[in-house]
């Protein structure tokens, strides 16, 4: 590398779950980063293969764990270079201490990002709207984190769940954009209807429904969160302009 050049830590995105999440959090690291010109960005390694047990059946003891194909993507961002790796995928974060247990390098939680993401902001939320899949509702570490920080919040009902967040969910996967955004208004109204003021998006699907729901304000993108820390983490005191 040219001695002019910045040296930035080098991260890995470890995707895949779905593919549009991880290109998703790549291109939010891009629009955060401050450049004027290409050797001014940071250096980024994804892994995006969509090729990994079902993480929502696995919580739901109906299908078989993520852990192994989720391990060979955070070894193969080591080898690539990875100074620290970031999960485009809140759900899988159910298996984050697993996977750091074999890892040579942090892991930049998306919790953690969330906690930092919502102290930043002018106003303390009084009530916490979770979004995401049955799988992270059923895990509990967002719930766990949240109310370790003082923070009130709650989950759509069963029948929103079904009616709205799911299908959106789908909807994004399958590249409906405005279907998912229709779904995802009809989410975000059930909760803010019951009192959230900030409504915590905790599904890496979801942000891309969120633009011309009408909701942007009140938001908070778990994915544009994990970006930042991304930033911080390559532009951090071991780095050099």
């Amino acid at each position: 590398m040219e001695s002019n050049f910045p040296r930035y830590r080098r991260v890995g995105i470890l995707g895949g779950m779905g593919p549009a999440a991880a290109l998703d959090l790549q291109a939010k690291v891009l629009a955060l980063t401050p450049a004027t010109r290409d050797e001014d960005h940071l250096p980024v390694v994804t892994w995006n293969v969509p090729q990994i047990p079902d993480r929502v059946a696995a919580i739901a003891g109906h299908g078989p764990s993520p852990l192994p194909a989720i391990a060979e993507g955070a070894r193969s961002l080591e080898a690539a270079g990875a100074e620290a790796i970031a999960i485009a995928c809140n759900t899988a974060h159910h298996w984050a201490e697993e996977l750091r247990a074999g890892m040579r390098v942090p892991l930049l939680h998306i919790v953690d990002a969330v906690a930092e993401a919502i102290a930043t902001r002018p106003a303390r939320p009084s009530r916490i709207g979770l979004l995401g899949t049955r799988g992270t509702l059923a895990s509990g570490f967002y719930g766990r984190r949240l109310e370790a920080l003082g923070f009130a919040w709650i989950a759509p009902d069963e029948a929103c769940q079904v009616a709205y967040v799911d299908p959106a969910i789908a909807a994004v996967k399958r590249a409906d954009r405005r279907g998912a955004i229709e779904l995802f208004a009809g989410a975000a109204r059930h909760l803010t209807e019951r009192g959230a003021d900030l409504l915590l998006l905790g599904c890496t699907e979801l942000p891309l429904a969120l633009a011309g729901s009408g909701f942007e304000a009140r938001s908070l993108d778990a994915n544009h969160a994990l970006a930042e820390a991304v930033v911080r983490f390559a532009r951090g005191p071991q780095a050099r302009p």
